[in-house]
């Protein structure tokens, strides 16, 4: 079936396989065709692209302009189809090569360059993209990615695997000059503003919830789309938080002059997962996750264990 482009697999071997050998009897022999099948298939090809491939009177045969152009490019085609048969037939397909990934900036930016290495092993290729956490889903399930890394476990959807990767407190993060209470964030609020993650972000839609549930209708008055642009405003006294361990430490905690503390209300916590489409992938989500959750230990838990002590014991990696 040539479908919508003109040509398959059997009619590009045929045409390649006439110029290589200089007639179309010849090609005949080589692929156990009759020579009238060979002549009906390039007479079809020629017409399905509508442009003459082959200068018919010469003897070999000759490609023209058009032809040497389609040859080189069925050549290439031809190829790859060959290696992928052979990679099935032997199942020696382990290294995939194209994987696409998408996942939070917190991530990236903690431990971006370590985990692309990691995945340049798995893969010949790779693509990784950020943004907010609800585009990576739909990425997912459109196929326009293959991996995410997200607070999105798409809890709604069959046909998915799921592997943890870090379970981590909210933390409330105020100025360093702050002198009041902690513990009451009503009481706060009126005295100092609340600097809010975008509604659209998913770790905004958490936050809120939590507000709601706990019945605090805080004034809205700073929505920030990024954890840079919500600590800067921060340190630079302007008003309080609240965020994630992996996000102060995307923003460079050791270069924020503010306080972070327990959150006062009850536990809330982020979930980061690795989703990918079940049974596509073989081994490498699991791999991929368990080198997330060895690198967030090396880069991320320790560097946070000398700064914050009592906020590393709370992160868990599964490990």
């Amino acid at each position: 079936m040539r479908g919508a482009f003109g040509f398959d697999l059997r009619s590009m071997e045929i045409f390649v396989e006439t110029l290589d050998r200089g007639s179309q009897t010849a090609a005949a022999d080589a692929l156990g065709l009759k020579q009238s099948t060979v002549s009906q298939s390039l007479s079809n090809l020629e017409a399905a692209l509508g442009v003459a491939l082959l200068k018919r009177h010469s003897r070999p045969l000759e490609p023209t302009s058009a032809g040497r152009f389609f040859y080189d490019r069925a050549k290439r085609l031809l190829s790859e189809a060959r290696a992928t048969r052979r990679e099935l037939v032997s199942q020696t397909f382990g290294q995939l090569h194209q994987v696409r990934m998408a996942m939070v900036d917190s991530l990236a930016t903690a431990v971006g360059k370590p985990l692309i290495e990691a995945i340049q092993r798995h893969t010949g290729d790779y693509t990784l993209t950020t943004g907010l956490s609800h585009m990576h889903g739909h990425s997912l399930l459109t196929r326009h990615v293959d991996i995410i890394i997200s607070d999105d476990r798409l809890e709604n959807y069959d046909g998915l695997e799921r592997h943890p990767v870090l379970n981590e407190p909210f933390v409330l993060v105020l100025p360093h000059a702050w002198t009041g209470p902690t513990d009451n964030l009503r009481w706060l609020a009126r005295h100092l503003d609340f600097v809010r993650y975008t509604p659209q972000s998913l770790i905004g839609q958490s936050i809120e919830r939590h507000l709601r549930l706990h019945q605090l209708e805080l004034p809205v008055r700073l929505h920030l789309d990024n954890t840079f642009a919500v600590l800067s405003l921060v340190n630079a006294g302007a008003g309080w938080t609240i965020t994630t361990p992996l996000c102060l430490y995307q923003a460079g905690l050791e270069h924020l002059d503010v306080q972070v503390v327990e959150l006062p209300t009850a536990s809330l916590r982020r979930e980061l997962t690795l989703v990918a489409r079940r049974d596509e992938l073989g081994g490498l989500p699991s791999q991929l996750a368990l080198d997330s959750r060895h690198l967030l230990e090396r880069h991320f838990r320790r560097s946070l264990a000398d700064k914050a002590p009592w906020l590393a014991e709370r992160i868990d990696l599964a490990l």
